[in-house]
């Protein structure tokens, strides 16, 4: 196995399983629990369930305990485009792949109902409900190595096969670099939908003036450029458009979101995201 992979492998799995400081990826929004009793906050507790409420009255800090978890359903959605085949010092698949090691590790942990979907224009790979841990080993691996090269999303494919699946309220999370949004939307709003941008710096910037020579991995074709002061403002305000109009359109479709560059500490920003 690469050494990257097992690198990736092996933090996602001492992060997750460790549950420092209650900071961990335990649960989605909308597990449907219900409030069991008050207890004193033990180490280990998860500092969000603290019943702030009723440790002002005590001067001891309480947190709410509950009745089992619900089993939840999650899908998970790699958008595997070409462009995600990129990166300056670490490529954005590689990142992807940290992502899905970090959300199926959870999910295990959980007990929760967690697919795996891979989908350019059709579903190139699914996966069934991770039931054994090793299971997570292979899936990380396969996104790791798929190889994206001329692929390029269908979002009204996508959706036409997210309806088909799934007619009530699924937990769905869609990863990929979002540099083509067109047809992307949600039609069933009952599903809790989460989408994560995953780009690198140098995308997002362009620090580097002069001739380049670029691949363009949907095409295959070599092509040569010239960059300069002048047409770097104008990508990064069709960048910037660009991303506005992404925003735009996951506020539309009720989709939480965030951007995760590769130079970026995964764990933490996917932290902010299900907090």
């Amino acid at each position: 196995m690469d050494y990257e992979l097992k690198e990736i492998l092996l933090k996602a799995k001492k992060r997750v399983f460790s549950n420092l400081s209650g900071e961990n990826l335990t649960r989605l929004k909308g597990d449907g629990i219900d409030l069991r009793d008050i207890k004193e906050y033990e180490w280990g507790d998860d500092i969000r369930r603290i019943n702030w409420k009723a440790t002002a009255k005590t001067g001891e800090i309480l947190v709410n305990t509950y009745d089992e978890y619900k089993r939840l359903n999650i899908t998970l959605i790699f958008l595997a485009s070409s462009t995600i085949n990129f990166g300056s010092k670490r490529l954005k698949q590689d990142v992807v792949a940290e992502i899905f090691a970090y959300l199926l590790f959870s999910a295990f942990k959980n007990n929760d109902f967690c697919k795996t979907i891979i989908f350019s224009n059709k579903v190139l790979k699914e996966y069934s409900p991770v039931r054994n841990i090793n299971e997570i080993d292979m899936i990380v691996k396969d996104i790791y190595d798929f190889n994206t090269i001329g692929e390029k999303i269908d979002y009204e494919k996508l959706n036409e096969e997210l309806n088909k699946r799934y007619k009530k309220g699924e937990i769905l999370i869609f990863v990929g670099d979002f540099f083509d949004i067109k047809g992307f939307h949600i039609a069933n709003k009952k599903h809790q939908t989460y989408s994560i941008i995953v780009r690198d710096e140098i995308e997002e910037n362009l620090d580097f003036e002069g001739e380049i020579s670029f691949k363009d991995p949907l095409l295959q074709k070599d092509e040569e450029f010239f960059i300069n002061e002048s047409i770097k403002k104008e990508y990064k305000k069709l960048l910037k458009n660009h991303d506005k109009k992404i925003k735009e359109v996951f506020i539309k479709n009720q989709i939480d979101f965030t951007k995760i560059k590769t130079n970026e500490d995964v764990y933490f920003k996917l932290l902010e995201l299900f907090k």
